[in-house]
């Protein structure tokens, strides 16, 4: 049983984002029925709205972030494929590849279906996405034409939120799983895969930042159709911007636990085939100096990049506010 464990730790680590998405999701849920309200109370104040000079312009303005928002995200997912695919081909061996294609096709395709099969009843729905399709829909500000197009962008980047982030996982947890090799790996091949798993805790960070951003942009472009000082506008950035915290929140601790829980494996590994070397080396000072402890002054800089999703969720960023 320990064996099996040992060989299959990198697959057990990557349930563990897995598991904090499916919580925070199922969390989130439980507020299905107030989304409506939240929705249908919106789309009635913008419905109800007249046409005004500086409504049309804060219109725009919340346009073209949102567009600017959708330019990053989607830079992120591609690039963060690229470099999933270039990792994966580097440290997945078929057999280690075929263990985490088997964890990772479900998810995405759970995902895929969540998507796709959303309703009414559904809070992440109602307040990710509807609540801001059914304000423009109804805005005497977007042209039928125009709805049309956002609606491939928004369909688009909610595909690759589906997939990416699997693609970004399975490439982290190939960067520990065991290299496939006749007798101990060099120190030199611990250190590349610690690299390399302190990219991709840095990709993935760099990527839910500029989705936690086109999130807080999608959301709360509805609060540029209506009159600025309405109670109405006031009280729906607050909630916006609350939702914004809570996937902030959310992307954040799933990010260090998904690290923690590698980098410690990892330096166990090295640690390990470092005593089975039986070398010279002075095993504490050479894990130190090649980043294997895990402390806040040695990985500062990715701890600083996991908490940017965190941040970002906890700042009110609207039409009015924002600059990209």
């Amino acid at each position: 049983m320990k064996a099996l464990l040992h060989r299959n730790a990198h697959i057990f680590i990557a349930l563990i984002p897995v598991l904090i998405y499916n919580m925070s999701y199922c969390l989130f849920e439980i507020n299905g029925a107030s989304s409506l309200t939240v929705k249908t109370m919106i789309v009635e104040a913008i419905r109800g709205h007249d046409v005004s000079p500086f409504s049309t312009l804060a219109e725009y303005k919340s346009r073209i972030i949102w567009l600017s928002s959708s330019l990053l995200s989607i830079t992120a997912y591609l690039v963060a494929l690229t470099w999933s695919v270039f990792i994966i081909r580097r440290c997945c061996h078929r057999i280690h590849l075929i263990k985490l294609v088997a964890l990772g096709l479900p998810v995405m395709t759970l995902t895929l279906l969540q998507i796709s099969s959303a309703d009414a009843e559904s809070a992440m729905y109602n307040n990710i996405f509807d609540t801001t399709y059914q304000s423009l829909k109804v805005s005497v500000l977007i042209t039928e034409s125009l709805l049309h197009k956002i609606f491939i962008i928004i369909s688009t980047i909610n595909v690759l939120a589906a997939v990416i982030p699997v693609f970004i996982l399975i490439a982290i947890c190939s960067t520990i799983s065991l290299p496939i090799e006749a007798g101990v790996p060099k120190p030199e091949c611990f250190i590349k895969r610690m690299k390399y798993l302190n990219q991709g805790i840095m990709i993935g960070s760099t990527v839910l930042l500029f989705g936690i951003i086109h999130m807080n942009a999608w959301m709360q472009w509805p609060t540029s159709m209506f009159d600025a000082e309405a109670e109405v506008n006031k009280a729906a950035i607050n909630a916006f911007a609350a939702i914004s915290q809570y996937w902030g929140i959310s992307f954040t601790l799933l990010l260090v636990c998904l690290y923690v829980s590698a980098a410690i494996y990892w330096q166990a590994q090295t640690r390990a085939a470092l005593i089975a070397m039986q070398t010279d080396i002075d095993i504490p000072a050479w894990l130190e100096d090649n980043g294997f402890t895990v402390s806040w002054q040695k990985h500062a800089l990715q701890l600083a990049a996991m908490l940017t999703p965190f941040i970002a969720g906890s700042f009110s960023i609207t039409g009015r506010e924002l600059l990209l």
